[in-house]
């Protein structure tokens, strides 16, 4: 019996774990690379949830997404299977960091991504992102 439930106990661990995406990024770095691969997984509503609440970050976040979703259905799925390349950190202050990155499917594509920390919690300003763009 006792082996039954531990069984039973490990196999509910194990798909928990499996199944457990990190939810909540605490980190500059964590909140980056969550933010990057929901954008990659076309995960628009959890990525939108890593986003500094301004109007202009929410204006960029609605080009990004109209932009990404009017991808090819093959681009969409390379880009799903793609791995995250951090190519810098740039430590801006504590409460600011640059993260330059590329993936798997498009290395030579790189991009940057402002990570800020307001109110104690990590969030992407987009502002950055998109005004280095059009330098």
């Amino acid at each position: 019996m006792k082996l039954k439930i531990f069984v039973a106990l490990v196999l509910f661990a194990s798909l928990v774990s499996c199944n457990d995406k990190q939810k909540n990024p605490t980190t500059d770095i964590d909140v980056a690379r969550a933010f990057i691969k929901d954008i990659l997984m076309n995960d628009y509503k959890d990525a939108k949830t890593l986003v500094l609440d301004e109007e202009m970050n929410n204006q960029y976040f609605e080009l990004s997404k109209k932009d990404f979703e009017g991808k090819t259905k093959e681009e969409l799925e390379n880009y799903k299977t793609a791995d995250i390349i951090i190519n810098e950190l740039k430590n801006v202050n504590d409460s600011t960091t640059i993260v330059n990155y590329s993936n798997s499917y498009k290395k030579t594509t790189k991009n940057e991504v402002k990570v800020v920390r307001v109110n104690g919690k990590w969030l992407v300003d987009l502002k950055h992102t998109f005004q280095n763009e059009n330098k």
